[in-house]
């Protein structure tokens, strides 16, 4: 049982509060509150991990805006419904989604379980500490990369392209808080891990394309 609060109560039993945001942002189009999305993940997890925070997903109108605003009918705006979990599961935080259903179709019932599934797979390092990457601002890639030396996963990183095009990047993943010291082990999504030698700083330089206003994700091993 995990109790929404309005403020640091953790001291008399209260586990999860906002992670901070603006209410009147979600009468913007969709495409800005996904990027406002990730902006307020990135600055709202400085200070607390991602299971003591609680993000918002209107799914109905909400306050003001237009049909650009919002999600329903789920299956008409699929792709933006399918990031917007990906934002907050793949940050390990918990979002409200307001509105009368989950799904309205089959398509949509499938989206919406292969999500959980998945956050289900990657369940302990998507609740582990967040290394924090690049923020969101409209202009280039963002992210953000969990990390747990615990872990068999030793990280898991969220990579996203808020542009109109398809976009290539050679970035420095710094991978000291994963506990790996000379090796590791990276693979895109599903697919064959790929064998990385760290630097005496323990960086890796990692090369990936996202495709236009979408992302990916990669797991370190």
């Amino acid at each position: 049982m995990y109790v929404n609060a309005p403020d640091w109560y953790f001291l008399d039993g209260t586990n999860k509060i906002a992670i901070g945001y603006r209410e009147v942002n979600f009468s913007l189009p969709r495409e800005d509150q996904k990027i406002l999305n990730r902006q307020n993940i990135y600055d709202g997890l400085w200070e607390k991990t991602p299971s003591m925070s609680w993000g918002f997903v209107p799914l109905t109108k909400y306050q003001g805006g237009d049909s650009s605003a919002v999600l329903e009918p789920l299956s008409e705006h699929l792709k933006d419904y399918r990031q917007l979990m990906m934002q907050y599961y793949g940050a390990g935080v918990q979002a409200c989604y307001r509105g009368p259903r989950l799904y309205d179709t089959d398509t949509t019932k499938e989206v919406v379980q292969n999500t959980i599934k998945w956050y289900k797979k990657y369940r302990d390092i998507l609740n582990s500490d967040i290394i924090h990457l690049r923020r969101a601002d409209g202009r280039d890639w963002d992210g953000i990369m969990h990390v747990n030396p615990q872990l068999k996963t030793k990280a898991l990183v969220m990579l996203y392209n808020p542009l109109k095009q398809k976009i290539t990047r050679t970035i420095q993943l710094p991978l000291y808080y994963t506990g790996l010291t000379s090796t590791a082990l990276i693979r895109e999504q599903e697919g064959v891990a790929k064998n990385f030698k760290l630097s005496r700083d323990y960086k890796i330089e990692l090369n990936f394309s996202i495709e236009p206003e979408s992302y990916t994700w990669f797991v370190i091993e």
